[in-house]
């Protein structure tokens, strides 16, 4: 039996909707969380939800609080 959630290239791409070759861009940088079985790449499901949050929590601050936060340094 197959554990669901562990997902391969294709799988992680079809989820993150992008294509296997923007995955395994990814992964060369080791900017996504995965692990090799044998020669294969591997994506827990859980670990790449999380990664999704903390990209998103990144973005959220980049977009509201960094901005500000460069703006205040300016006005230094």
């Amino acid at each position: 039996m197959q554990n669901p959630n562990i997902m391969t290239i294709k799988q992680v791409a079809e989820y993150l909707k992008v294509s296997p070759r923007t995955i395994y861009k990814l992964v060369k940088e080791g900017t996504i969380p995965t692990f090799k079985i044998m020669n294969m790449w591997r994506f827990e499901q859980s670990q790449i939800d999380q990664w999704i949050r903390e990209k998103s929590e990144i973005n959220k601050f980049n977009r509201i609080g960094g901005k500000e936060h460069a703006k205040s340094i300016d006005n230094r």
